[in-house]
């Protein structure tokens, strides 16, 4: 193809500026290597000229992307990125307005209580959680994403996703499940979870974990968020575990009127 070509579906090719790319390699280098780096160090890694790696690092430190230690003249990640990535993640700031809802379940119940948002590349991202100091944590990690129909969540997706059964199999289909799932069962429990509201995973997609989840649905009845209740498999009988889901969707109906 030419440089003035167009793709097979019409469109122009996406251009890219030189600078804004390079910038953006800076601050994925920094954020990789937390060591201090200097600018010739930078520019060989980067394979960018000196004198302009030397200006795309000054103007990143005036706007606090990056910092600048002028003793041993060398440059580590600032904290701009800091609410931009914010930003990104949470653009509703709903972990903020539920955080204190989701601490109280997490006291009341002795697990950890996560709020999980689904993104338009239809993953499920990790906003934030309430721990407990009484219960045995497991590990969570803010950011963090699972596949749309995984877990419990997944089980919310398909009841309240507004996906067709074709869909939904495409999708399952990719799920990586720890446990043998079958697209039947999938199915039946996902229909038991428009029933009831809420849905539960006991360690079949991460063994040794059970997890509870409510969704939280948009205008039109459409799942965009998701509270979920994580805690070692076994940790609480079934009816413990209702009561739980129960209170999740009371929580996730209150959810539907913040955000």
């Amino acid at each position: 193809m030419g440089k003035n070509d167009k793709n097979p579906k019409g469109e122009a090719p996406p251009s890219k500026v030189g600078s804004v790319t390079q910038a953006i390699a800076v601050l994925r280098y920094l954020a990789a290597n937390p060591a201090p780096r200097g600018v010739n160090t930078i520019a060989r890694d980067l394979k960018i000229s000196p004198s302009s790696c030397f200006n795309l690092l000054k103007t990143l430190v005036a706007e606090d992307f990056i910092d600048f230690d002028p003793t041993a003249k060398t440059y580590t990640l600032g904290i701009g990125p800091v609410a931009l990535a914010r930003r990104a993640l949470d653009p509703e700031s709903a972990f903020s307005l539920l955080r204190p809802d989701l601490e109280r379940l997490a006291d009341r119940h002795n697990v950890a209580v996560s709020l999980w948002r689904l993104t338009r590349k239809e993953r499920f991202v990790l906003l934030g959680f309430a721990d407990n100091e009484m219960a045995t944590r497991i590990h969570l990690t803010v950011g963090q994403r699972l596949p749309m129909l995984g877990g419990a969540n997944g089980r919310c997706a398909a009841a309240f996703g507004g996906l067709g059964q074709a869909e939904i199999g495409d999708r399952f289909a990719v799920v990586h499940w720890r446990q043998p799932m079958s697209l039947e069962t999938f199915l039946a429990e996902s229909a038991i979870t428009r029933d009831r509201g809420w849905a539960v995973d006991n360690g079949v997609f991460l063994p040794g974990v059970t997890t509870v989840s409510a969704p939280v649905l948009d205008d039109t009845g459409k799942l965009k968020f998701c509270l979920s209740a994580i805690m070692f498999h076994g940790q609480y009988a079934a009816e413990k575990l209702a009561k739980i889901g129960n209170d999740l969707v009371v929580t996730a109906k209150r959810a539907e009127k913040l955000i």
